[in-house]
Parts: C-alpha cells; sequence; structure tokens
C-alpha cells in the first residue's frame, strides 16, 4: 500500500505532515519499523477492511460509555484493542499505556474518539491504563 491510499481521506498536507511527524516520533523504533513493513504489504482492501471493522468496534465501545472502564465486559473490549495493534506492530503495556494517553492529549485522537461519544476519548484511556495496570 502506498501512503496516498494509507491516508486516504487526509487531504496531501496532512498526509505529509502525518507521516513526517510519526517518523520523527517513532522512526528508531521497531514498532515503527514493524508498522512501515506491515502496512506496504497491505492493499486498499485491506485497509478499507480494518477502518470498517474499526468503525464497528468503536461504536460497540461507546455503548459501554456509562460502566465502569474496569469492569469485564469493557476490559474483554480493550483487550481486543490491544490485539489489534498486532494488525501494525507487537505492542507492549508502556507503548499502550502511551498511546492511551495521546488518545486524551492529542487533540486530534480525542476528535477521532469524541465523534462516537462524548467523553470516550478518557474513557478509552482510563480502561486502557486499568488494562495495563492488571497486567504489569
Amino acid at each position: 500500500m502506498e501512503d496516498n491510499e494509507l491516508y486516504d481521506g487526509f487531504d496531501k498536507e496532512q498526509m505529509v505532515e502525518y507521516a513526517k511527524e510519526a517518523k520523527e516520533r517513532w522512526g528508531h523504533t521497531e514498532a515503527y519499523k514493524q508498522s512501515q513493513e506491515r502496512v506496504k504489504k497491505m492493499t486498499k482492501e485491506d485497509m478499507d477492511r480494518l477502518r470498517e471493522d474499526g468503525d464497528k468496534f468503536m461504536k460497540v465501545v461507546a455503548t459501554h460509555i456509562n460502566d465502569d472502564p474496569k469492569s469485564p465486559e469493557v476490559q474483554k473490549l480493550i483487550d481486543q484493542h490491544y490485539n489489534a495493534l498486532r494488525t501494525f506492530y507487537e505492542p507492549n503495556l508502556e507503548m499502550y499505556r502511551g498511546l492511551a494517553t495521546m488518545y486524551v492529549d492529542d487533540s486530534r485522537f480525542a476528535a477521532f474518539y469524541e465523534k462516537y461519544a462524548k467523553g470516550l476519548s478518557v474513557f478509552m484511556r482510563d480502561a486502557m491504563y486499568a488494562y495495563c495496570d492488571t497486567r504489569s
């Protein structure tokens, strides 16, 4: 898959900016290298399916917005979320906790989750923190 397909839906300027930022922040990491290799092997259809599956998954998570982030039902969903990252790279709990923080601290991530439900970015962060805490 080419970068223009990976960032489909973003304008050219955003695409270049996001790719540059990712490389600057994480280009030295094994996860970044794994992600680059795995994405290169994906087709546009693969990415479309991942987007569709991700959208369906987030709609399910959003139905739990009023549940305790530590509840077994929510934690089962968070486990699915954690393991889905393996599509791109092999995560660890430290990385996952950092990703959870970004879901709230980075306005782009927050906006993505907030479109599903008000407060979902904070809910995801809290549920992901709980996931990490029980596995540390």
